[in-house]
């Protein structure tokens, strides 16, 4: 048994470490409508008429704002550009609309996520909101009637239906990166040129990591997830992929305060920082108390540990299995490169198993030799972070990793010394 599990180890292990370099890719759908693309054919200064300036100064541009919200597809919030023309109903143009089509689930899991522009009703919108209890913002825009003429010319190219569909992400290419481009336009480059000179000295990561503290798990699950690819600083410009940084930014950039237009009841505000690792090393502690059962001298103990580490062990695997195959196969850039594979890995259906045996057959030395094996490849990874320049902010799961494998060890030996009970 021994043997095997080293054979199994060592077979395996290059196909992680490979794992950790590759990049995926699946074929994206042609006809995609690029808006940075677009928008560089637009003019927004050109020269008009004193009945176009009238009339195009009466039209209002603004950005609704709704503050996060779950389901956790809304945990960052959203944004909205609303156009009000006088005598007319205002519409709301967004960049955040999918639907479950038959190829939803597939574009999700590939990373072709294909959302579209659509426009409605501005009441119908600040509705919606109001019932889901989101604080809700305007943003009036300083545009020149010649930028609302050009906005304006761009929306009405942008909303036809061979061009409303665009490749989502992230933290890229979404609700909010689309209407920043557009108001760069409309200002003429200015807006980027400022806010790219003001460094945040915050990755994606630690802009993001705080919208998901409503749940642990989708913080942990979606951090582990996500490589060094996000870990970069970034500047303000790139900050604006989250909806109330965009809104704050022009709001700086202008000198103009949003206008409230509702205020939640029930909600709490995005926290500014949200510390990650304080809440892995609890999940970490639960979780090698629960190993550490299967050194108790009761057999009923001894099996419940087995039960509980299994069911860790492999739920562990399994996501670790997702992150693979999403490095290997998929569009999800952000997963390239990413240690975590080696951290929490595949190989933990290793010791999972050996625990589900172990209920009816203890495997105790076994299970020693893959938990050690385990942290040896966990602290050689650390190792390897700390003397060369590749950065990945992922001390959590270093943190859950060395405290599961340690505890499983150290209770798997000292299960070797115990007399089992028979009660």
């Amino acid at each position: 048994m021994r043997k095997a599990i080293a054979v199994l180890l060592v077979s395996i292990l290059p196909f992680l470490a490979s794992g950790a370099s590759i990049t995926g890719g699946t074929e994206v759908r042609p006809g995609l409508f690029y808006s940075e693309e677009e928008l560089a054919k637009i003019s927004f200064s050109d020269e008009l008429s004193e009945s176009e300036r009238e009339y195009y100064d009466s039209i209002g541009i603004s950005i609704i704002t709704a503050a996060p919200a779950e389901p956790v597809y809304i945990y960052f919030g959203h944004t909205g550009l609303s156009i009000s023309i006088p005598g007319q109903d205002n519409i709301v143009f967004d960049y955040g609309t999918f639907s479950f089509s038959e190829s939803f689930y597939h574009d999700f899991i590939f990373g072709l996520l294909y959302y579209t522009v659509s426009e409605t009703y501005e009441s119908w919108r600040i509705d919606e909101f109001i019932g889901e209890d989101r604080t809700t913002t305007r943003l009036p825009l300083d545009l020149s009637p010649e930028a609302k003429r050009g906005v304006l010319a761009f929306l009405s190219e942008n909303i036809l239906p061979e061009n409303r569909t665009y490749l989502y992400h992230y933290y890229k290419d979404n609700c909010a990166t689309r209407i920043r481009d557009i108001y760069n336009s409309a200002e003429g480059g200015g807006f980027r040129e400022w806010a790219e000179s003001i460094d945040t000295g915050k990755s994606y990561r630690d802009w993001s990591t705080p919208y998901m503290s409503p749940s642990l798990f989708f913080a942990l699950f979606l951090n582990y997830l996500q490589g060094p690819e996000i870990d970069t600083p970034i500047n303000l410009y790139q900050a604006c992929f989250l909806p109330d940084v965009l809104e704050r930014t022009i709001s700086e950039y202008e000198g103009a305060e949003p206008e409230l237009i509702y205020q939640t009841r029930t909600r709490k505000p995005t926290p500014d920082s949200y510390f990650l690792e304080a809440r892995a090393a609890a999940v970490g502690a639960i979780a090698a108390a629960a190993i550490m059962l299967t050194a108790s001298r009761r057999k009923w103990i001894r099996r419940t540990g087995d039960i509980l580490s299994a069911f860790i062990y492999i739920a562990l695997a399994v996501m670790s299995s997702i992150l693979v195959f999403m490095m290997f196969f998929t569009n999800h850039d952000v997963t390239y490169m990413n240690i975590n594979a080696l951290i929490i890995s595949p190989l933990l259906f290793i010791p999972g198993i050996l625990h589900a045996v172990s209920i009816w057959k203890e495997k105790r030395r076994a299970i020693a030799l893959s938990s050690s094996i385990l942290l040896i490849i966990a602290i050689l990874a650390l190792l390897f972070q700390i003397a060369t320049p590749f950065h990945q902010n992922n001390a959590s799961y270093y943190i859950i990793a060395l405290m599961i494998y340690a505890s499983d060890a150290i209770s798997a030996r000292c299960a070797f010394r115990l007399r089992p009970s028979k009660r």
